[in-house]
């Protein structure tokens, strides 16, 4: 794939037959590491990302009812390891480092985070990292403990709107 040896979250590119932005984030989470949908409370979708690819990115947001019936089953052509992270990290300014680049006349800062996880080191960068310092500061309800300075563009907005929770 074009991202191989990156962290990624799961996900992909909409089909035909998904209804929404969810069902594709649902669909691509059971075909890349066998999340079960069923499993899944999706509570909201977040401000569009556009990738360096110029792909806009949806970030879909979901509860694990029961983390213990996850039972992982891994698409070995698309994911080599699967693996948590505190989201709070994401809003600290430990093991994180970071750089400013440019990008189409835009300055813009680029995290890297550093996870160890056992004796492996995961680095979460780029678009994986803004799309997690993003969805950390909705769900803690505040801004990270450092700059974050994010490329903007007018994206398209989601077509349907989340329904209301009961």
């Amino acid at each position: 794939t074009s991202f191989a040896g990156e962290v990624a979250l799961p996900g992909g590119k909409a089909e035909e037959g998904d209804a929404d932005d969810a069902a594709t984030a649902l669909r691509e989470a059971k075909e890349e590491i066998g999340l079960d949908p069923t499993l899944v409370t999706v509570v909201s979708s977040l401000e569009h990302f556009l990738s360096k690819h110029l792909l806009v990115v949806v970030p879909v947001v979901g509860i694990l009812s029961d983390i213990q019936a996850f039972k992982p089953v891994l698409d070995v052509d698309e994911v080599d390891d699967i693996f948590d992270v505190p989201l709070e990290m994401f809003l600290k300014d430990e093991r994180r480092r970071s750089e400013e680049r440019e990008w189409m006349g835009q300055a813009f800062t680029l995290h890297h985070f550093d996870y160890e996880k056992g004796d492996k080191t995961y680095v979460i960068w780029g678009l994986t990292a803004g799309i997690l310092i993003h969805a950390a500061s909705v769900v803690y309800q505040r801004p990270p403990d450092f700059a974050e300075r994010r490329v903007q563009f007018n994206l398209p907005k989601c077509s349907k709107e989340p329904s209301p929770m009961p």
